[in-house]
């Protein structure tokens, strides 16, 4: 070759770093490069307090306007009908995101009176798994839709016949391992400084979902929420300043 170098010492140099061979050397040097470039060679980051505060608004408000055009309607109605009858929701996820993700799953639904066991840890998810019953339903958040063991946990608890849903990109393995899929399907941000904006698609889809099914539970869901208001109102003092539903 031009670098003087034999074919065996490059097949050896290949191995030595963990490849089979060149051409697995080759593919990996791809791929780090279409990872790394980003990094290496940043988008041109904000010159004032003023111009962040107007990308991070943009780019928020740009990903919450694609959830509300792109929302596929029907499945979003086929996941309020479960959760709405459902005895227990459990709540999975992990990672940087979906981990707080389901912690507002849990914010949002135990208000209208539906028990929710949140978990961000998969063994614990996994055991979960082996414990429902077929009244429960298994909801679960994933930015990649590619966690292995999530989608081990949601396998198990379909075995065991609860309902399992998830908040996810469409095509990819957790969408198929589900009874119901609700696809955010929106573009990542190129910028690696800023704070993804995808997370507003999520919270989007979890809004959409529990006021549906506040108005589907109807007065059981009315009442929880008077009880909540009520003893805020009473321990605040101050319940002209609270909002109604929080």
């Amino acid at each position: 070759t031009w670098l003087n170098v034999s074919a065996p010492t490059i097949t050896r140099f290949s191995r030595m770093l963990g490849c089979d061979g060149l051409k697995d050397l080759k593919l990996k040097i791809m791929g780090s490069v279409r990872v790394g470039i980003r990094y290496l060679e940043p988008q041109t980051p904000p010159g004032s307090i003023a111009e962040v505060a107007e990308r991070v608004s943009k780019r928020a408000q740009k990903t919450i306007a694609d959830m509300h055009h792109n929302v596929d309607l029907e499945r979003a109605q086929a996941v309020v009908d479960k959760i709405s009858v459902c005895h227990t929701l459990y709540a999975f996820g992990s990672g940087g995101v979906s981990s707080w993700l389901i912690e507002e799953i849990q914010n949002r639904f135990f208000r209208l009176g539906i028990r929710v066991i949140p978990c961000n840890d998969h063994q614990m998810q996994f055991m979960l798994a082996t414990a429902v019953e077929r009244t429960d339903v298994v909801i679960c958040c994933s930015l990649t839709g590619a966690n292995v063991e999530l989608e081990k946990a949601v396998t198990v608890a379909r075995e065991y016949g609860a309902t399992t849903i998830a908040l996810t990109p469409s095509g990819t393995p957790l969408a198929f391992a589900v009874d119901e899929l609700l696809p955010i399907d929106c573009l990542p941000d190129e910028d690696i400084l800023t704070p993804a904006s995808i997370r507003y698609a999520y919270m989007i889809a979890i809004d959409i979902i529990s006021y549906g099914v506040a108005i589907a539970r109807k007065d059981a869901g009315r009442e929880k929420l008077r009880r909540l208001k009520q003893q805020l109102a009473i321990a605040r003092d101050a319940a002209q300043t609270q909002p109604l539903c929080d």
